[in-house]
């Protein structure tokens, strides 16, 4: 029996390997899902909401802040 199982193995490895040698890992990335840092060359979201708010943008309390909003930082400062 074990023989049998072997030889199936040997014959879907085959099958398999050109898929398995132009393959690439995917997964969860390190740190998904954990809150990311500031770029080290501009304001934290936080930064950004707090003064889009002050300025009279319209901005969520969560999630991704619009382009248009960084964009906007960027020229006033």
């Amino acid at each position: 029996m074990a023989d049998v199982i072997s030889d199936n193995y040997d014959k879907l490895f085959e099958a398999l390997a050109p898929f398995i040698e132009k393959g690439r890992k995917t997964g969860r990335v390190s740190g998904a899902g954990r809150a990311r840092k500031a770029p080290v060359d501009g304001p934290t979201s936080e930064e950004l909401r707090t003064w889009a708010r002050a300025n009279n943008y319209e901005v969520n309390d969560r999630g991704r802040v619009p382009a248009s909003i960084h964009e906007a930082y960027r020229k006033a400062h």
